[in-house]
Order: structure tokens, then C-alpha cells, then sequence
């Protein structure tokens, strides 16, 4: 597996300075065989602006958040699949 992981404390906040809209993350997946992600675990999420939990840069992206805190910025939908029709709603 080639997943990218970012346990907290080690990584234990992601700041958005947005002042429209960002991203906290951008992972590119191109196949649902491959194994590969990010993992955010034990985090806090906080900044400006509207900000997306993440957006697909491929059909297949993956990025997982667990046990994370979460502040009120993040945009309507949560998530940016930049539109790969293949990659809604899963």
C-alpha cells in the first residue's frame, strides 16, 4: 500500500488561510485498484474561508479523516470531486 498517513500529534493541525475557498488536501487516484490515500487521524481542522475536506483529482481519490475535530468552515457538500462523474457520492 502506498498510503500517505498523518497521525496527530505529529501533524496535529491543518490551518486553511482561504479567503474564498480552499482544500485541505488534493489526492490523485486513478483506478479502484490502486491502494493509495491520504489518512488524517487525530487532527484539527480549522481556518478562513470556505474550505473543502478534499478534492478529487482523480476519479478513484481517496482521503480519509478519523477522530479529527473539525471547525465550522467547511463548504456546502464537504468535498470537490472536480467533476469526475465517476468519483460522486462514494
Amino acid at each position: 500500500m502506498t498510503y500517505s498517513e498523518y497521525p496527530g500529534p505529529q501533524l496535529s493541525t491543518l490551518v486553511s488561510t482561504a479567503v474564498d475557498y480552499g482544500a485541505f488536501a488534493a489526492q490523485d487516484r486513478q483506478t479502484a485498484s490502486e491502494s493509495t490515500g491520504f489518512s488524517f487521524m487525530n487532527c484539527t481542522l480549522t481556518g478562513t474561508g470556505y474550505n473543502y475536506l478534499g478534492r478529487a483529482m482523480g476519479p478513484y481519490s481517496r482521503i480519509i479523516y478519523a477522530y479529527s475535530y473539525i471547525d465550522n468552515m467547511l463548504a456546502p457538500g464537504g468535498w470537490d470531486d472536480w467533476d469526475h462523474d465517476t468519483s460522486r457520492d462514494r
